[in-house]
This record gives C-alpha cells, sequence and structure tokens, in this order.
C-alpha cells in the first residue's frame, strides 16, 4: 500500500515573520496589531534566545567539519569566522601523487606548481585558466590544497578526466585568498580505478597563480589532545618546532584561534587539522529571513519566543505567562531529547596516569 505524503516538509522554509506572528498569537497579540516597534523588539529577543540555546552546545546542525591548513614555523591557526568551539581536532597526513606530466592551459610554467617550493609558482597570464597533471597510470586522487601567491577571488573546480578533453568535476569552492594561504578541500566521487588527468580549473577576474597544488590520497589521521590554559602556558618552549602534537583553544571575541605544539617545523607543510566544531546561529535581521533551525526545533523555538514576548510586550496577555512556560518546557525537552546520534556514549575517565 502507498504512503502518501510529499515529504517536503523540511524544506518549507519557517521564516521569522512566521516565528513571530504565532509567538504573539499564542502570547495573546493578533499579528494586525504588530507595529514595526514591536517587531523590532521581538527581533531582538529572538536573537538573544538565539544565544541562550547556542549556550547548550547541544545544536548538532551548526557542527561542521573544516580542514585548517598548518604553515612552518607558525603555532597559532585562526579558526574559521562563525566557529563557536571546537570539539574535535586531528592532525591528517597525506600521501601526495606525483610522477605526471604538468600542464597549464593559461601560461606560466605549469611545474613550478608541484616543485616543492613554495618560493616558485605557475604564473597564468589569463583569468579562467586551469592547472594540472597527466599521469602515466590512473591515479586516486581524494584532497586536493592549493597555495596561492596572489590575492583574489576564485571558484575553483576540481576535476578529472580520462582522455584530457572531457572533464568532470567532483568538488567546487568559491575561494577568497589573501595571498601566500592555503586551502584544502575533500574530493567526493573520485572513480573507483583512479583517472589519468587530474586538474585545478579556476574562475574570475584575475589569473591564477598558484606556489604549490597537492594532489592527495590515503590520509591518516591522529587525534590531537586539547590542553587548558595552565597546560599551554607552563610548557617551557612553546615555540619549540617539531610535530604537532596538542592545541589549545583561546576563544576571543572576534578571532577564536588555536595554539598548536609543537610549532610546524619543516617536516609538517602538507600537514592539515581537521577540525569538528559548532557554528554560531545565523541571527535574524529581516522577518522574511527562514531561522537556521531544523524542523525538529520549530515548535520548541516558537514556544520559547511566546514566553519571551508574553514578558516584554505591554499588549501581550501576561495571565497566559505560565501555560506558555508550561508548554515550553515540554517542547524544548522534546526538541533537546531528540538532538542526538545513535553512536554508543564513550567516557574516558582519565586515569591513565594513575594506573600505569
Amino acid at each position: 500500500m502507498a504512503i502518501s505524503g510529499s515529504d517536503t516538509g523540511a524544506l518549507v522554509p519557517y521564516t521569522g515573520r512566521s516565528l513571530l506572528e504565532e509567538a504573539c498569537s499564542r502570547a495573546g497579540i493578533s499579528p494586525e496589531r504588530l507595529n514595526a516597534e514591536m517587531i523590532y523588539k521581538a527581533l531582538d529577543n529572538f536573537n538573544l534566545l538565539l544565544t541562550s540555546l547556542l549556550n547548550r552546545g547541544i545544536q548538532l546542525w551548526a557542527r561542521q567539519k573544516r580542514i585548517l591548513p598548518l604553515y612552518e614555523n607558525v603555532n597559532q591557526v585562526p579558526l574559521p569566522p562563525g566557529v563557536n568551539l571546537v570539539t574535535t581536532l586531528n592532525r591528517r597526513l597525506l600521501q601526495r601523487v606525483l610522477g605526471g606530466a604538468a600542464f597549464s592551459d593559461a601560461g606560466g610554467t605549469a611545474s613550478l606548481a608541484f616543485d616543492d617550493d613554495f618560493a616558485t609558482a605557475c604564473v597564468q597570464t589569463s583569468a579562467n585558466g586551469s592547472v594540472g597533471m597527466q599521469f602515466t597510470s590512473p591515479q586516486m586522487v581524494t584532497q586536493v590544497g592549493v597555495l596561492s601567491r596572489d590575492a583574489g577571488a576564485y571558484g575553483l573546480f576540481f576535476e578529472y578526466s580520462q582522455d584530457g578533453v572531457n572533464y568532470t568535476a567532483i568538488g567546487s569552492e568559491q575561494v577568497t585568498f589573501t595571498g601566500g594561504d592555503w586551502f584544502w578541500v575533500d574530493l567526493q566521487g573520485c572513480p573507483s580505478g583512479g583517472a589519468l588527468y587530474w586538474r585545478v580549473r579556476s574562475t574570475g577576474t584575475v589569473p591564477f597563480v598558484p606556489d604549490e597544488i597537492f594532489f592527495g590520497n590515503t590520509p591518516s589521521e591522529i587525534y590531537l589532545t586539547p590542553w587548558n590554559i595552565d597546560d599551554y602556558s607552563n610548557m617551557p618552549n612553546q615555540f619549540q618546532p617539531g610535530t604537532v602534537t596538542n592545541y589549545y583553544q583561546q576563544r576571543n571575541l572576534s578571532a577564536p584561534l588555536l595554539y598548536v605544539w609543537a610549532m610546524p617545523d619543516h617536516s609538517e607543510r602538507y600537514t592539515t587539522l581537521v577540525v569538528w566544531a559548532t557554528q554560531y546561529i545565523d541571527q535574524v535581521s529581516d522577518i522574511n529571513q527562514a531561522i537556521d533551525f531544523p524542523l525538529r526545533w520549530y515548535e520548541a523555538v516558537t514556544a520559547l519566543m511566546a514566553v519571551r514576548l508574553c514578558r516584554i510586550l505591554p499588549e501581550a496577555d501576561y495571565s497566559r505567562l505560565n501555560d506558555l512556560k508550561a508548554d515550553a518546557a515540554e517542547a524544548l525537552s522534546l526538541a533537546e531529547g531528540e538532538e542526538r546520534d545513535i553512536a554508543p556514549t564513550n567516557y574516558d575517565l582519565g586515569v591513565s596516569y594513575y594506573t600505569m
């Protein structure tokens, strides 16, 4: 028997307008009574509510994977904008795919992008060019790194081909380089038998100038142990060069960063950090903007907003407050209970020092 249903409920945006109208109705304010001042105040309170929910640390939809580069003799790793808290950090090693014939279709010396010398570059002479390698036997590429000499905004396409004519893109990113910075990406969909041609194709208004392009595979990841401020600050030499084994997370106001130890040496120039981190929830600045919540949280955030509006708006029916609180507590409990994955929970008691 067929089951009816469109399976599109999660795709229908729940906007700030929808939320405010429903929350106001629950607080005893009909939507037609809303004015600009009330909407402005309601949006402010909704954004404060986002902060409150963020502090619960359970928003799985806002947990993202990032790949961060390491730089030789630099022990600070800036975190991307919007990162709230790093929860897991791994050090990734890759096997580099070399041995092919480098090519560029927009000028420059292509081999300089694969020579392991960051002081040389393939300086393309026109925009929208590609740089890659032709191999004598099919090669697997699952990770790509690009070190750009020049600043600029590019669309980067990561493509393979079996004949050097027809290319298939298995990844694309919009990247803004500041100059002298790495960008790393994981590729999904590499053909099982590999490919003879791999390239990075750029789109933009300025020529692409890669100091180095890294085609890699066979990643190996090692968990890095976090340190607290005392562990890190008590290290006798925080600038000791070597292999990264630990980190301290400095949660600055606008530019949070990681202090890694040991400070990356020359052998770490192609090492990356694989970060799982929670993100800030997007604030709502316009009532027609979709809220940054999954469907399973719509009822909870609406119920919580109804409580806030009942408290702060003189037009609300204050006699409903206790009922709204009870509804919000139930909805929040259900949403928090569903904010989970199905993996078993492991506990590390950290008693190895006492039992060795």
